[in-house]
């Protein structure tokens, strides 16, 4: 028993870590605001749109544990055949204030997850107007 435990608590112990990883150019995101504005219905997210923009190319490639550890559990999620998924996360307020359960017409951003876990694209429902720095 103890020779077992010995043998699975280091894969306890790297799998612990990893979980709570979230890359270097990924970190200046703030995420906590993010996810404390569920559904988008404070407004918070929408302040946030620019900074997403900054850092939703770094996801491509990203597993799906780091999504969640970025953005947090997804406001809806869709699942499709061969295991893969989209993660909708609204950006802006509208009936899912109300009713969480309705895909509201405001804008929202999807991520992708294929079948191997990994972000395979990162898009928005309506194009959205970015500020180029200058």
């Amino acid at each position: 028993m103890l020779k077992r435990f010995i043998f699975f608590m280091p894969l306890l112990l790297c799998l612990l870590l990893t979980s709570c990883y979230t890359p270097e150019n990924l970190r200046d995101f703030d995420s906590e605001t993010w996810k404390a504005d569920r559904y988008a219905c404070n407004g918070k997210r929408k302040e946030l749109v620019q900074e997403f923009e900054k850092i939703r190319r770094n996801l491509y490639g990203q597993k799906e544990y780091v999504v969640r550890n970025v953005l947090g559990k997804p406001d809806q999620e869709e699942l499709l055949k061969g295991n893969q998924r989209i993660y909708f996360y609204y950006l802006e307020a509208g009936e899912q204030c109300k009713d969480r359960h309705v895909r509201a017409a405001a804008n929202w951003a999807e991520v992708r997850i294929n079948a191997v876990g990994k972000v395979s694209e990162v898009s928005y429902k309506y194009p959205i107007t970015t500020v180029k720095p200058g």
